[in-house]
């Protein structure tokens, strides 16, 4: 069997021909850099068109109670206290934890395990209360501990059919409050006593 030849001469013109193609490839003429940056303009327009837009989220302040874990919308959130001094009111109800003062006023305290219809130890001396608005009236939600403030977003959200107060669940774990139904409901029960 015999080896072909090799042809040196054809290998050594197209190595220069090879050369010569890679030096005016990477020369940056004005009219290759014009090129390249209508190519790069566009496959972004083009990225850009296949973007979905983000769906709104809700900012929220996600707390836990009784070792679960809730979120209430920001909105609702008027402060965040300590639970201290929180003292209870004779012959109130089961969903009130009783009075703190703030700012030298009195404000009630709603027991959120309570209109819940959570089971939670005897802890009424701890935790933090969340000042919320219902009807130009200050009203505290007595909680366990305070986690974080974040986004949620609309589309993780998923219906809950447990419970009245809750208006979905995100992430399969973190239960949405509906706290203007909340306080609707536990307060209007009490007006006639004057609680708030």
């Amino acid at each position: 069997m015999t080896r072909p030849s090799i042809n040196w001469g054809n290998v050594h013109a197209r190595l220069r021909a090879s050369e010569i193609a890679l030096q005016e490839a990477l020369s940056a003429t004005p009219q290759r850099i014009e090129a390249a940056y209508r190519e790069r303009a566009a496959r972004l327009a083009n990225q850009l068109r296949q973007l979905k837009p983000a769906s709104p989220g809700t900012p929220a302040l996600i707390f836990r109670l009784s070792g679960e874990r809730y979120a209430i919308q920001l909105k609702d959130v008027a402060e965040v206290l300590p639970c201290v001094r929180c003292m209870s009111v004779p012959g109130a109800p089961a969903e009130f934890l009783g009075v703190i003062s703030v700012r030298g006023e009195l404000r009630s305290v709603l027991n959120l395990s309570a209109a819940l219809g959570v089971s939670r130890n005897d802890r009424s001396g701890d935790g933090f209360v969340l000042m919320v608005r219902h009807q130009g009236q200050g009203i505290g939600l007595n909680v366990d501990a305070i986690e974080e403030v974040r986004n949620l977003q609309l589309d993780e959200m998923t219906g809950f059919n447990q419970g009245r107060f809750v208006k979905g669940m995100v992430s399969g774990t973190l239960m949405l409050l509906d706290a203007e139904k909340l306080l609707a409901e536990v307060v209007s029960k009490e007006e006639s006593s004057n609680i708030c």
